[in-house]
């Protein structure tokens, strides 16, 4: 979806993009373990988006996560029972309620006085949205919008970055993972948002492309293949000299703008500015016309019978039921498995509750490279 959505090294954010080791108990008793278990609520133990640039936060993760194989046959129960009452596992629907509650009071509780939260969102057609999410899974195409007092005076970058920090500490990885790629929530002021839309605007007259509004508005309602659905933002990328904006901003903008546009409003600070806000999207051509998503077209062919839901998901329909009568051993593993899927360190047994069964990841790759 977007680089550097969290910047390594920055001390404003609170984070500095290598895995922090978590301390290592002696698995005698449950308390130790539920100990041990807790301290997995933070994202430094895991950091896993900076993998690219510290390769030893594998190594690290691996570490961090031996308490699991340490822990004695007759705990292992009361260690599953322990991830079910955090979690909600294995009723899928709860579990996806639990984690859209932690973005949204996380996001909300953030703020500070100088910056809060005025409205919030994600892809409906994601696992949380679809209420097939796992415990741990990333929030798809997460967005959240800031309104910064008027009484502060430095740039609204850095209030964003500190809000960012915020979000980044306080998340509860066991419910709601932060550490997936690409996945950390777009976030913008109303000022940030109401001037970039401007230089999309102007880009979007400058190339040529505002009098093509009712094509690509058309060409949104159906195409779900991101290398030709993205066919308006491929050819304003190439019109983009950067001299206002970024190839990089932009295409992390348009990333932003369709959840808003599109996406589930999970939070609304007042219903009167969310108009407003709205209505300044809903005028802009950049806005209309933008489609590297394809969420509404998503959202359409699956709620007609158009389309399935992914085989994972439908996969995970019987969990709720089935994992109840699995053996012991059996769902530790999963639950094993559960626990490292927050940073995509899980083992491959059971791929299919977490696999997806198509090339889409590759498809939206191939789109990025082109609009960046």
């Amino acid at each position: 979806m977007k680089v550097g959505a969290v910047q390594p090294n920055s001390s404003t954010i609170g984070f500095n993009g290598i895995a922090q080791r978590v301390p290592q108990y002696a698995m005698n008793t449950a308390e130790n373990m539920y100990s041990q278990y807790n301290y997995f609520r933070y994202a430094k133990y895991y950091e896993a988006l900076d993998d690219n640039i510290f390769p030893q936060n594998k190594w690290i993760r691996q570490e961090n996560f031996s308490f699991l194989d340490r822990i004695p046959e007759y705990l292992k129960g009361k260690f599953v029972d322990f991830y079910k009452w955090i979690t909600d596992f294995p009723n899928i629907y709860s579990a996806s309620a639990k984690i859209e509650k932690e973005f949204v009071n996380n996001a909300v509780n953030a703020s500070n006085s100088d910056v809060k939260v005025l409205m919030a969102g994600y892809d409906p057609v994601c696992s949380v949205g679809l209420k097939h999410a796992l415990p741990g899974s990333d929030i798809d195409k997460a967005y959240i919008i800031l309104e910064k007092d008027q009484r502060s005076l430095s740039p609204d970058e850095y209030y964003v970055a500190r809000y960012k920090g915020a979000l980044w500490d306080n998340v509860d990885q066991r419910i709601l993972s932060l550490n997936n790629e690409n996945t950390f929530p777009e976030v913008y002021t109303t000022g940030q948002v109401y001037k970039i839309l401007d230089v999309m605007d102007d880009l979007t007259r400058q190339a040529g492309l505002n009098n093509s509004v009712e094509y690509y508005k058309y060409k949104r309602e159906l195409d779900i293949n991101p290398l030709t659905a993205g066919e308006f933002n491929i050819k304003l990328a190439k019109a983009n000299n950067e001299n206002h904006i970024t190839r990089e901003g932009a295409k992390n903008f348009a990333y932003f703008i369709e959840s808003v546009r599109d996406g589930k409003l999970a939070y609304s600070f007042d219903d009167k500015i969310t108009r407003i806000i709205r209505e300044r999207i809903n005028s802009s051509p950049f806005a209309q016309m933008s489609n590297v998503t394809q969420m509404g077209a998503h959202e359409r062919q699956i709620k007609t019978g158009m389309k399935l839901i992914k085989s994972k998901l439908r996969n995970r329909e019987q969990l709720a039921h089935d994992f109840n009568y699995w053996n012991g051993d059996d769902q530790f593993e999963f639950v094993k498995d559960l626990v490292k899927s927050v940073s995509k360190d899980q083992g491959t047994r059971f791929d299919r509750y977490f696999q997806n069964d198509d090339d889409i990841a590759e498809r939206f790759n191939r789109l990025n490279r082109q609009l960046v």
